[in-house]
């Protein structure tokens, strides 16, 4: 008995250790991070943005509403049907006084009436076809809002990662400059010890150093701050976020001419603009018509009770053409119409400075870009010449053959032509980004 009972909670143990493991293994499976690097590109950062970001959500849930606008309009072309009952409760029944008969009820204090109703429209003079295609447009103008706020968020994606790597990329060229420094400081207290050197030089040495600590504390703080704005950007935690890439040049691959016809057909913004024109031109047509004749077919079936001056149920039905002819409103709707033709000659009005506003956008960035180009060139050179001078100064300056201040200069000239690089880089980067939305 005793063998048996270690048997069965050995195989419950086994049961319990399999049944964890396997939970474990669904979890990690299962786990959003699994099978991919923690630190997240350019591109994943852009994809958490574009899927978390709560102006897409609204525009995705404006597009489920237009979808319901088209179901809506071509219910139009539909027969309606209903139901209705009555009860009515008579607190004197009417009756009719006969002479030599006395008096004789001719309804009943208790009345019951079921109607079914249907109505088909026949001839609308076109309203159903206007109502239909202005909610297809209203359709297409949803899909275009979504579409242009998806480029301003993958935008403001891209600006925030970019701003992410220059202040990575500033903490290491002040934590390299601090490097330099330090190292000169030794050599200068070296030299000091011995007295080649004055102390005037060790104490500007050692103050310039000292002016560089802060730097660096304002660089990592800029750091923090980049990766919050960036974290809240995409709805993530800073604490865990990761981040891999890297300032990158690209030499511009088209024309000006070229960016500025693709953003003139591509554009988001400005097909939004040309659907809300058609969409204007259809309400005119819409309401031009709302003053000619409309033509329906409409049935009655009724269930009732008392039927024919008897105490029982009966049926009766009708059918009907009917036709409706408005005649004069007081010229209400001719002065809608006119109030849509305004709004149509508004839309051209905008649509124009819309296109001016395009053009301007798309040559100043790209000038831009031709721009941060010319001062990547210009900054790689000056970085190896600064790089060569502070090299020079070094090995001059054990020798005796410059002051102290001299190479002081040529670190300072190097750090600024370093941090001069990095912003051409991050300039690059933001108005290759800007071009791209701004075609689009």
């Amino acid at each position: 008995m005793k063998k048996e009972e270690l048997k069965r909670m050995r195989n419950y143990k086994a049961g319990k250790w399999s049944i964890f493991l396997l939970s474990s293994i669904l979890c990690l499976i299962s786990f959003p991070g699994w099978g991919r690097a923690d630190a997240l590109t350019l591109d994943e950062a852009v994809r958490v943005a574009l899927a978390n970001n709560r102006e897409i959500l609204v525009a995705m849930e404006k597009i489920k509403e237009a979808r319901q606008r088209v179901r809506e309009a071509k219910a139009g072309y539909l027969p309606t049907v209903d139901l209705s009952g009555t009860y009515t409760r008579l607190s004197e029944v009417p009756s009719m006084s006969i002479p030599d008969y006395g008096s004789i009820e001719v309804g009943k204090a208790d009345n019951y009436m079921s109607k079914l109703t249907f109505s088909q429209p026949l001839y609308t003079s076109g309203s159903l076809n206007y109502a239909n295609k202005g909610a297809s447009l209203y359709y297409q103008k949803s899909e275009e809002d979504l579409r242009n706020v998806q480029s301003k968020v993958t935008l403001e994606v891209k600006k925030a990662f970019y701003t992410y790597l220059l202040a990575e990329e500033n903490v290491e060229v002040t934590e390299a400059a601090l490097d330099q420094s330090r190292r000169h400081l030794a050599i200068v207290e070296g030299l000091f010890k011995v007295g080649v050197v004055s102390k005037f030089d060790l104490l500007r040495t050692r103050v310039e150093v000292a002016n560089l600590k802060p730097d660096l504390i304002q660089a990592r703080n800029n750091l923090r701050l980049s990766r919050e704005s960036l974290a809240n950007l995409l709805s993530l935690s800073s604490t865990s976020l990761k981040l891999e890439g890297e300032l990158s040049f690209e030499p511009l691959k088209i024309s000006l001419e070229v960016a500025i016809a693709r953003a003139l057909k591509e554009r988001s913004d400005l097909k939004n603009l040309k659907l809300q024109k058609e969409m204007s031109e259809v309400a005119v047509k819409l309401t031009e018509v709302q003053n000619r004749p409309r033509l329906a077919l409409i049935g009655n079936y009724q269930y009732q009770n008392p039927s024919g001056g008897e105490d029982e149920w009966g049926e009766d039905w009708n059918l009907n053409l009917v036709l409706s002819i408005p005649l004069f409103d007081g010229w209400a709707n001719r002065a809608r119409v006119a109030q849509r033709r305004s709004q149509i000659k508004q839309i051209d009005l905008s649509l124009r400075g819309l296109e001016a506003g395009i053009d301007l956008e798309i040559k100043k960035a790209f000038w831009d870009l031709e721009a941060s180009e010319e001062r990547i060139y210009a900054q790689e050179k000056n970085i190896e010449q600064a790089e060569e001078a502070l090299s020079i100064a070094d090995v001059r300056y054990k020798s005796g053959a410059i002051t102290n201040l001299e190479v002081l200069d040529a670190q300072l000239a190097l750090t600024r032509v370093r941090v001069g690089y990095l912003k051409a880089l991050y300039d690059h980067n933001v108005a290759r980004a800007e071009l791209e939305k701004a075609m689009k």
